[in-house]
């Protein structure tokens, strides 16, 4: 839900996540703010009560804002930020059911998590720490800023929600994608728009990479024990989508689309055993799957 939106547009997406729970599906939804629900106090709390007022008692977690370590989304310092959680604070007296989480910060980024914790008012707690966490955009989910690779990653989150005292001791990934080649303005790392001239040391990447990064960031997820879960942002966007919707007639299927539609046919309800050891960058994770019948998931980033 989007806060420079309308309520109309608010009331039909709400009507969307009424039908998705009533057909069984377990929904969680965001409330992202734009500068003017910043500025103005009033205006997010009434953004807020409409959506909670619509959804609540439908939905499994409200993760609060997007991006707030981005001055492009609006929050310019912490203050601004605890007035908008002192309205989630108020929210909760009348949405007692509503688990809210955050603070949804995006990238490798947790000295700002950390700070963004110590601004929540009062006795309020998220009831997970959401994070859009992203590996590096430049390539593959081993690969490494400094020391940490994404299960590094993984883990220091899991600290972080384990030991900051105004978050309950789990862990979501709420966003994560790779920006796609030959996307343009559409990729989220050059959108809004294009500078002329040639570029240099693009992060995107290729649409075959893209499902692999994405499956090795999964299962490195559930071998880590450290991620409650992940959401996938998102099916359908030209630059960085499962599917493409160029034609809007017409929507195409990535290969990423299809290797998750496998992915999740085969271990979406199984459990992760363990890791057989192995080195030179090969991996082979063991699961246990319905019937209980043992499947290995297996890759190798050295060419082996």
């Amino acid at each position: 839900f989007y806060s420079h939106e309308t309520e109309r547009e608010w009331d039909f997406l709400a009507g969307a996540v009424r039908g998705l729970a009533r057909d069984g599906y377990p929904v969680s939804v965001a409330l992202v703010q734009d500068r003017k629900s910043v500025k103005d106090p009033a205006r997010w709390r009434g953004f807020v009560d409409h959506v909670l007022s619509s959804v609540h008692g439908q939905v499994e977690y409200v993760e609060v804002a997007h991006a707030i370590n981005r001055v492009k989304w609006g929050i310019w310092d912490f203050g601004e930020y605890r007035r908008m959680m002192e309205v989630i604070a108020g929210a909760v007296e009348k949405f007692p059911e509503v688990r809210f989480t955050g603070p949804a910060c995006i990238d490798f980024d947790y000295p700002f998590v950390l700070a963004a914790l110590n601004e929540l008012p009062g006795s309020f707690r998220f009831s997970a720490m959401s994070h859009h966490l992203y590996t590096d955009r430049r390539g593959a989910p081993e690969n490494r800023q400094g020391p940490f690779s994404a299960l590094e990653k993984f883990a220091m989150a899991k600290a972080v929600a384990a030991f900051a005292r105004f978050v309950e001791n789990r862990f979501i990934v709420s966003e994560v994608n790779w920006p796609l080649k030959g996307t343009g303005e559409y990729s989220p790392v050059t959108s809004p728009y294009e500078s002329p001239g040639t570029r240099s040391n693009d992060p995107s990447v290729t649409e075959d990479d893209y499902s692999d990064y994405m499956t090795r960031y999964l299962l490195i997820a559930a071998w880590s024990g450290m991620v409650d879960r992940v959401y996938w942002w998102r099916l359908a966007a030209r630059g960085f989508g499962l599917v493409d919707d160029t034609d809007p007639l017409k929507w195409r299927e990535r290969p990423a689309y299809a290797a998750l539609k496998h992915l999740l046919g085969l271990l979406g309800s199984g459990t992760y055993l363990f890791r057989y050891p192995c080195e030179n960058g090969i991996h082979i994770l063991k699961f246990r799957v319905t019937g209980g019948r043992e499947v290995c998931a297996a890759w190798s980033v050295c060419g082996k």
